[in-house]
């Protein structure tokens, strides 16, 4: 049964602020030299300017659990609970509804933001010949946003209309807010190449192309809302424009689960593209090597960069009902007597109440959402020997109505790094304004890391934690130990080293 709240009309609001996750960049590991094929994540030239020549990811994790608005108070935390089988957190009762919960809410005017990701990092690989460089990659993410949410609709969607504070005032909206949530497998392809280069001077170029194979999405978006809840059983919207449509691998009739014959609702397509400047420490090279893995790395004194990330969309085509509202009014009565059995009665009575037609408003025909596109600066200033600092700029992009939003971010990070082991700490301030500590460790072929390491030790209240591990495979420039046994390596720098 589907109890409803004010919150469904912006449906996804609910996956964005409930357990959301919010991404980080991986700021701590993706502007390494031995990133390969995951610095890609944040710039394409990454491979080419990696000091690999091979790397293979053979599995890896990234999870974020973020917002501002819902947290568990810093007294009542422990990460470890996390870690057993059925957590028990403590509980309080809200003063207001009387209700027994173990969160708080930041109940203050300002909007509310969530920006949510799971990132599965399947297969992927990437291979360096030289002057130019490919990249195969194989994912599976899953993100959800709410974006600029008004304080007193996200108090409705965790409360329900009982709270009577916020009843008999009445609410006028004028800026748009949006609300997003999709999962979608992904398979891309990598290039980057060198454009570029006179003695010290080094410019390299890329791209990556991103096939989307979409499992489940959902959106609302509000231009505008002008609203009044009189008391617990009421809404009365005044004026409202804007659309809300879900595309789900679920028979809306019953809620069943289509899985798994349904898996596939729509596909898209996304683009990264990237390029890098760096001042090389010395002159190139032009000599002709044998093998890809004899090529020596050059290392620079710095490198700026510029990339547009996840510009693209998937649409959804299957099992789609949306709705558009345009100066749209309604008179809701009766809001807590009614039960819904499914997705489907819930549309249709949406579509009843603001157009006295249950499928009036009603629309089964495709629909598009966008990728959390941004656009990202980076720079990497070499200090002395294997110590570095970068500092990344990732700022969002809003291209379309139904679209999942990156939150902004300024990034500082101090590293070591060599062959066998990498350390950094990342200082971030999320959306320009939270600061986030990190820490990112790289053991040989293991990486392990967090752009928030506040969440594991409860120093302050829990909104939110953030975790990513790989295992890779990772071949060095300059070193053909591993392939060139029998017959030597015609680096010179190897020859004289081995």
């Amino acid at each position: 049964m589907l109890r409803l709240r004010f919150s469904l009309y912006l449906l996804p609001v609910i996956l964005a602020f409930s357990g959301s996750v919010r991404a980080q960049e991986m700021n701590g590991f993706v502007h390494s030299n031995y990133s390969g094929i995951t610095g890609s994540l944040i710039n394409p030239t990454s491979i080419l300017n990696s000091r690999l020549y091979l790397d293979i990811n053979l599995i890896g994790l990234h999870l974020n659990v973020d917002n501002n608005y819902i947290f568990l108070a810093e007294d009542e935390y422990r990460f470890s609970r996390f870690l057993e089988p059925d957590p028990v957190f403590p509980e309080h009762i809200e003063e207001i509804s009387g209700d027994s919960r173990n969160f708080y809410d930041l109940y203050n005017t300002d909007h509310k933001n969530a920006f949510s990701q799971v990132r599965v990092m399947g297969p992927s690989a990437m291979f360096a010949l030289g002057s130019q460089a490919f990249g195969i990659s194989t994912g599976y993410r899953v993100l959800a946003s709410g974006h600029r949410i008004p304080y007193d609709l996200a108090k409705f969607a965790v409360e329900g209309l009982d709270y009577y504070p916020q009843q008999r005032i009445n609410y006028i909206n004028q800026n748009d807010f949006r609300a997003a949530a999709m999962a979608f497998a992904e398979v891309s392809g990598t290039y980057s190449a060198i454009i570029y280069r006179r003695n010290r001077e080094h410019w390299t170029a890329g791209i990556t192309v991103k096939g989307l194979f979409g499992t489940g999405g959902a959106y609302g978006y509000a231009d505008n809302i002008d609203y009044f809840i009189p008391n617990s059983d009421t809404i009365i919207v005044n004026n409202v424009n804007g659309s809300l449509g879900m595309s789900l691998p679920v028979d809306y009739r019953n809620n069943d689960v289509l899985l798994p014959e349904n898996l596939i609702q729509g596909s898209g397509f996304g683009v990264d593209l990237g390029i890098t400047y760096q001042k090389k420490m010395q002159g190139h090279s032009t000599k002709v090597y044998s093998a890809p893995c004899e090529i020596p790395y050059q290392p620079y004194l710095f490198r700026l960069g510029i990339s547009l990330l996840d510009l693209g969309r998937v649409t959804f085509r299957r099992n789609t009902q949306w709705m558009e509202m345009k100066d749209a009014t309604a008179n809701w009565y009766d809001v807590r007597d009614n039960d819904y059995n499914s997705l489907d009665e819930l549309f249709r009575t949406i579509s009843y109440e603001f157009s006295g037609d249950s499928t009036r408003l009603i629309d089964e025909s495709s629909f598009s959402v966008s990728l959390p596109t941004a656009v990202s600066l980076q720079a990497d200033f070499k200090v002395i020997n294997d110590f570095y600092v970068n500092s990344s700029l990732v700022h969002p992009l809003v291209l379309q109505e139904a679209a999942v939003v990156r939150p902004s971010q300024l990034s500082v990070t101090p590293r070591y790094e060599n062959r066998f082991f990498e350390v950094a700490v990342p200082f971030t301030l999320y959306n320009y304004r939270y600061p986030r500590l990190g820490l990112s460790a790289r053991f040989y072929r293991f990486i392990i890391g967090t752009d928030k390491l506040g969440g594991f030790f409860g120093m302050s209240d829990f909104k939110g934690l953030d975790l990513y591990i790989m295992v890779k495979l990772q071949f060095e420039r300059g070193n053909c130990r591993n392939f060139n046994k029998k017959y030597g390596c015609g680096n010179l720098e190897y020859l004289q080293q081995y």
